[in-house]
């Protein structure tokens, strides 16, 4: 560290610039050459590690990338944007594909369920997800897939948000109904 501390002053002093600007300048060269492994690597992936969801089966279905791969792949409601649960216990069962079922249910929004597949579990499911990921990516119709799928999210929430304002108008209105039958009820002595 001293070795380069006195090779600055030297350069300083031998050209006649202020230590300040050749210590920034050694800070800034340094700074880039620890930063461009990172930056080269960031530039050089490919295009389509920005899509990372899409809804396919009415639910949205979210993943990383990881040396080409698709990972942690899983569907999450596109109402709430929780994790769902799959019940696939019927495919355990069931000898036909025509009857085995897959089902996606959302326990934040009610337990209903969101959406279904037919002709296999989980692992049937996902792999057909992995499938249509990466024909989009393929076909190159991944940008298009995920300009739409946020369209959709966006119509989802501002939907619940609409949903969830008429349920607060539509809340006081019951408790008036409330108050008034229970001052009917004490003026009847009932």
């Amino acid at each position: 560290m001293e070795k380069i501390v006195d090779l600055l002053s030297r350069i300083s002093t031998l050209y006649d610039i202020p230590l300040w600007v050749i210590n920034t300048g050694a800070v800034a060269i340094f700074l880039i050459l620890i930063a461009s492994p990172f930056m080269v690597r960031y530039l050089m992936r490919p295009k389509y590690y920005k899509f990372r969801e899409m809804i396919l089966f009415k639910v949205l279905w979210r993943w990383k990338y990881k040396q080409g791969e698709v990972i942690g792949l899983w569907c999450y409601c596109p109402k709430c944007q929780a994790m769902l649960m799959v019940d696939d216990e019927n495919c355990r069962s069931e000898e036909t594909l025509q009857h085995k079922l897959t089902f996606f249910v959302c326990h934040e929004c009610g337990g209903h369920e969101l959406g279904r597949v037919v002709g296999g579990d989980r692992r049937y499911v996902m792999s057909l997800v992995k499938r249509d990921i990466w024909k989009h990516i393929r076909e190159g119709s991944y940008t298009e897939v995920s300009s739409a799928t946020k369209d959709a999210l966006g119509l989802y929430t501002s939907l619940e948000t609409q949903k969830d304002i008429e349920t607060h108008e539509e809340a006081p209105k019951d408790d008036v109904v409330e108050e008034v039958s229970s001052e009917e009820i004490k003026k009847d002595g009932i």
